[in-house]
């Protein structure tokens, strides 16, 4: 299969596009399967392969370009897997100081106070006898 051509996929969408054909062009094979069955998701995937066209060429052709440009081994089809490493932390230049969240307020609760006896009415005059 040699590079795709966003004008033929287009035209191939617009004539064949609900028996999926341009997505066999493009090498959707699955999705083409399915859309033959379904003409073309019931119409609305086929409504939506407007956008998704220049996507799955451009797609098409990197894959294209890659397996013929002196990355493919041997026949066999590599797929490439990028795998993150979390770094450990790097030492700072002196005097950085990391973002610290803003601090939260403490909030003390209030001890239990022994209990003192108390004239029922602080402002009544007292009467002794």
């Amino acid at each position: 299969m040699g590079h795709k051509d966003i004008v033929v996929a287009y035209i191939l969408w617009f004539f064949l596009g609900l028996l999926g054909i341009h997505r066999f062009y493009l090498g959707r094979t699955v999705s083409g399967i399915i859309y033959l069955f379904t003409a073309g998701l019931f119409g609305i995937g086929w409504l939506i392969d407007i956008c998704l066209i220049p996507g799955m060429v451009q797609e098409e052709n990197a894959r294209h370009d890659y397996h013929h440009h002196g990355h493919h081994h041997h026949g066999h089809h590599h797929d490439q897997t990028i795998v993150y490493v979390p770094q450990p932390a790097q030492p700072q230049p002196y005097g950085y100081q990391p973002v610290q969240p803003p601090p939260q307020p403490v909030y003390y609760q209030q001890q239990p106070q022994p209990y003192q006896a108390q004239a029922p009415y602080p402002s009544a005059p007292s009467y002794q006898q």
